[in-house]
């Protein structure tokens, strides 16, 4: 009976370091948003571009910081690059859905719907959907196809967020694992198609929503912001189809594992059925 090369374990507590360093970074990105949102919808902070920039710059940030450390292991700590991956990629469910897609995107999606999203610098409590609409005017202006694509992402960070749920409660087990890690492959595949759809059909007629062309607006709101989207797929897919293959191995092995048991206990039986 072959044996796997490397043992997995996905069941493993994380480091406690790494543990404060998430909930640092998470405390800081919703002390930045919602200051952000609160200062400027009551005046204490102005309703121009380059808040839209700071701000940006420093709720975007911690998520990096996440991601780098996601890889490093504490002192004296020993994990295998599957483990390594796998810790990744579930912290980035919980960015894309629970902390992005399924606030940001839900209302506006709602707020496009209902006739809400056509925002003015006089309307100051709208500026979390101001400052990057004006970047791209899609936002808006209630474009239609927009809408779809978020739409799309929006139940991609849904499926994201409940496979994260499945994850966190499966263990190690191959028959648990398996089909929620399915789910995020086809997810970010879908959510990666979608996030070059939405730069490609721009691309394509020179970018004429994209109005404002100075270079902190692109590169903090048009790429930096954006950026996690393209990152946290790309590096995911690739480990967690490699993590497939560990499973269906580890399954097939522990069939091979039952089978030889039976087959070892059936001539056991059958010497003492003789015997009689």
């Amino acid at each position: 009976m072959t044996t796997l090369e490397e043992e997995h374990d996905f069941a493993k507590p994380w480091a406690k370091r790494r543990v404060k360093t998430y909930a640092w970074c998470s405390a800081f990105t919703v002390t930045v948003a919602v200051g952000s949102i609160i200062g400027v919808g009551v005046g204490w902070i102005p309703m121009v571009p380059l808040t839209g920039v700071i701000a940006c710059f420093l709720f975007m940030t911690p998520v990096f910081v996440m991601f780098g450390a996601s890889w490093i292991n504490a002192p004296g700590e020993t994990r295998t690059t599957l483990e390594k991956a796998n810790e990744f990629q579930m912290l980035w469910f919980c960015i894309a859905g629970a902390a992005s897609e399924l606030w940001w995107e839900v209302a506006w999606l709602v707020g496009d719907l209902a006739g809400w999203m056509h925002i003015t610098d006089q309307q100051r409590w709208g500026w979390v959907f101001w400052y990057y609409g004006i970047n791209d005017v899609r936002y808006l202006n209630s474009d239609g196809p927009l809408w779809a694509m978020e739409l799309v992402v929006v139940i991609g960070a849904a499926v994201l967020l409940f496979s994260w749920w499945k994850l966190r409660n499966a263990g190690n087990d191959p028959d648990k694992r398996i089909r929620p890690l399915w789910w995020s492959f086809a997810t970010m595949s879908a959510m990666l198609t979608v996030f070059f759809i939405y730069f490609v059909a721009e691309a394509r007629h020179g970018f004429p929503n994209f109005p404002r062309h100075a270079f902190w607006d692109v590169s903090i709101i048009l790429i930096y912001e954006n950026l996690p989207w393209m990152i946290a797929p790309v590096v995911s897919l690739p480990f967690v189809a490699k993590q497939l293959g560990y499973l269906y191995g580890k399954r097939a092995q522990q069939a091979a594992s039952v089978g030889s048991n039976r087959q070892t206990a059936q001539p056991a039986v059958a010497v003492g059925a003789h015997s009689n």
